[in-house]
């Protein structure tokens, strides 16, 4: 393959030209895009370049010490010669001014050009943007609803909802979020200790105050705990992995993710650790290797924030990693890891080891034993509820047509047993009415795929 310099094309001969090389890749950014290859010379020809297991890592990060906003380049290392040579790729970025050392180039031709104070100012003036979450909704959509539950906690903090909403709003206080895909969030427990085989998945896009909750929930039904004797008349609980810790840990990401990134906020839970990944990486004024230390808050999402801390989902700023770290060595599990992967940003938390005797208890093995003494009705109304719906909706799968019948042999009894759970609790008969699987009931559901 050649390889000609252009304006989409820079030749370097090592990473001793790092810096060189950051200034093209923002110059390109604030172009068309481009690649800079490493390891050959002017001549285009290979100088049989070797490259250490901590180069790219180290040029990564420097990366992101370098450039605003942080560039995420593609990386490809490809034998080439007697040796390697090394693609960086950017394309073109949504968010001009890119700065290079605390500069910002254009790519003009073969060279990288200073950008004038004329020119600076008038990208700045075209590519300015609000923050993600405090940008005012345009939309109407005819299926959004207010959760209602979620605004009477707003409410009775005197928190007045206006009649523009911005997308904070939208994400904390609506029921369904239909907007924002990348605001969903996605659960699931792997089969050993690789994200390969699913053994249980589910998408959370309810209000994200409600979120950490749900979340919890579906981690408390995918691990173990035992029950400790301590002589008091309720029995103390000890978990594989500490709620508080994993609570933080979920917070954090809700509320300092880049929203801007399409990725998802991730809770991957494997034999012997959970992860949770969020998008987006650290902020650069912070150390990741001393999160734990005293830190300032640097919030991503200033509008989720506030709300969050309105109603007491979150204390104090600042103080989450060190909380996680507390609980996971109360809880008797190695301390977490922090770890920064394919742009975002991963918290680790390893399992703690239980002792093996009979107050041990499996949540999804005994909710899976409960399966097998399922009512056949009960079991034809799970087969058929794949969304919230209606109960003649139901009747109409479940090709029934006497209403009472239905009512007495398969809806009460699977409510009455926690199969199946109301939209609407609070107001049994109301016309809008809906009915769902409980996590319960999805167990049971997923079983007999």
């Amino acid at each position: 393959m050649n390889y000609k310099e252009s304006e989409i094309v820079e030749l370097k001969s090592s990473f001793g030209e790092w810096k060189e090389i950051i200034i093209t890749l923002s110059a390109f950014a604030n172009k068309k895009g481009g690649t800079v290859i490493v390891g050959l010379d002017d001549a285009e020809q290979p100088l049989h370049m070797q490259v250490g297991k901590m180069t790219i890592e180290d040029f990564v990060n420097k990366i992101k010490n370098h450039t605003d906003p942080i560039l995420y380049p593609s990386i490809n290392v490809k034998t080439f010669g007697l040796g390697v040579i090394v693609e960086i790729a950017v394309v073109q970025s949504d968010y001009k001014p890119v700065f290079a050392f605390e500069k910002a180039w254009i790519r003009v031709g073969k060279s990288n050009i200073k950008l004038s104070t004329d020119k600076l100012r008038e990208l700045i003036l075209k590519y300015s943007y609000q923050e993600f979450d405090n940008q005012q909704i345009s939309f109407v959509d005819s299926g959004f609803s207010f959760d209602e539950e979620v605004i009477s906690r707003y409410e009775a903090k005197s928190y007045k909802i206006p009649e523009k909403i911005n997308v904070a709003e939208y994400l904390c206080f609506s029921k369904v979020n239909s907007e924002y895909p990348q605001a969903i969030i996605k659960a699931a427990r792997f089969k050993g200790n690789k994200p390969i085989k699913f053994l249980d998945t589910r998408d959370f896009n309810c209000s994200l105050v409600k979120t950490t909750d749900q979340l919890l929930d579906f981690i408390r039904k995918n691990i173990r705990f035992q029950y400790l004797i301590t002589g008091k008349a309720e029995r103390d609980e000890r978990w594989e992995y500490p709620m508080v810790a994993l609570r933080e840990a979920i917070i954090n990401a809700i509320v300092h993710r880049d929203y801007f990134d399409n990725g998802n906020i991730q809770i991957r839970i494997f034999d012997n650790s959970i992860e949770i990944w969020s998008p987006g990486l650290l902020p650069k004024e912070l150390d990741i290797r001393s999160l734990t230390k005293n830190n300032r808050s640097i919030p991503r999402n200033k509008q989720i924030l506030k709300l969050f801390h309105l109603v007491g989902e979150i204390e104090n700023w600042g103080t989450g990693f060190a909380r996680i770290y507390d609980a996971c060595v109360k809880n008797g599990n190695p301390p977490p890891k922090f770890e920064e992967r394919a742009g975002a940003f991963v918290i680790k938390i390893n399992r703690a080891y239980l002792e093996d005797d009979s107050t041990m208890q499996d949540t999804m093995q005994d909710t899976m034993q409960d399966t097998m003494q399922v009512d056949k009705h009960i079991l034809a109304l799970i087969f058929v509820m794949d969304a919230e719906l209606k109960r003649d909706e139901l009747q109409i799968r479940l090709k029934l047509a006497n209403r009472d019948y239905f009512r007495k042999r398969y809806l009460k009894p699977a409510l009455d047993q926690g199969y199946v759970e109301m939209t609407r609790p609070a107001k049994p008969t109301s016309k809008s009415q809906r009915y769902r699987l409980s996590e319960k009931g999805e167990i049971v559901r997923k079983s007999h795929n």
